[in-house]
């Protein structure tokens, strides 16, 4: 059964084989019914001009979503264009990692089950724009750590940083037919370069890792540093603020 499938039977308990499991809260569909504009409706949320946080953002993001049924929440960096004494000043770079993150959290709202108040706080209230969201939950809540990959169920195995929801999928099916481990998963498609740090195989780590924050946290901001550059640096590379009419091509 495709991971699209599973979420369109949201309703229903799944079964795989001689497993069942129910889908996070946060992958059901909200049971609004759309009065207006039937299709769906968007918003998008300039990022960096005013002093919002991560967590007020997300927390409208997910009350837009719960409550008006939106389909998509968009999020641009604020480029500074004018010279205007409550904006940041002409020259300044676009937050674009920071864009970047905020998109990423958004698809843990929809796919994956997670609540703004489970990602973010008011007593830490941005994200680490050093780590994926995923990530960031997870250093801050290793007591859940490390997840045998062989017992766990769906929902906590959707939570694993470097699992997705088609990789889940494919290690419940596979539990089926016999223990897993690290070559397995990777022929799955789970990214085990982040990953590693917070599972176990048959009760064995991928290899020997201190289930420490700081020292967990050090690698994989490692293992980010490349992509994180090329993003903060994108805008030397000609990046622009999008435009819904031209980027549509719905110009005049």
């Amino acid at each position: 059964m495709p991971a699209e499938d599973l979420i369109a039977e949201e309703s229903q308990p799944v079964s795989v084989g001689r497993e069942s499991f129910s889908l996070p809260a946060g992958l059901r569909r909200w049971d609004l019914q759309r009065p207006f504009v039937p299709a769906g409706q968007s918003t998008q949320m300039i990022i960096g001009a005013t002093p919002e946080t991560d967590y007020h953002l997300l927390k409208t993001t997910q009350h837009l979503y719960q409550t008006y049924d939106l389909k998509r929440v968009f999020f641009s960096a604020y480029v500074p264009l004018n010279e205007d004494s409550a904006l940041p000043a002409l020259g300044t770079p676009p937050p674009l990692l920071r864009e970047h993150r905020l998109y990423q959290a958004d698809w843990l709202l929809r796919f994956y089950g997670f609540h703004a108040d489970e990602l973010l706080s008011e007593e830490r209230p941005d994200f680490n724009e050093l780590l994926d969201p995923k990530c960031d939950w997870a250093l801050r809540h290793l007591e859940l750590f490390p997840v045998e990959i062989n017992t766990a169920d769906y929902s906590m195995i959707l939570r694993i940083p470097g699992v997705g929801p088609k990789s889940a999928l494919r290690i419940i099916q596979s539990r089926r037919y016999g223990k897993l481990d690290f070559p397995h998963l990777k022929k799955m498609g789970v990214v085990l370069k982040r990953a590693h740090y917070f599972i176990t195989c048959g009760g064995r780590m991928m290899y020997p890792t201190p289930i420490e924050e700081r020292y967990i946290t050090r690698q994989l901001i490692g293992v980010n540093a490349k992509e994180n550059w090329q993003i903060r640096h994108s805008s030397e590379a000609g990046f622009r603020q999008l435009s819904l009419f031209e980027d549509f091509q719905m110009g005049a």
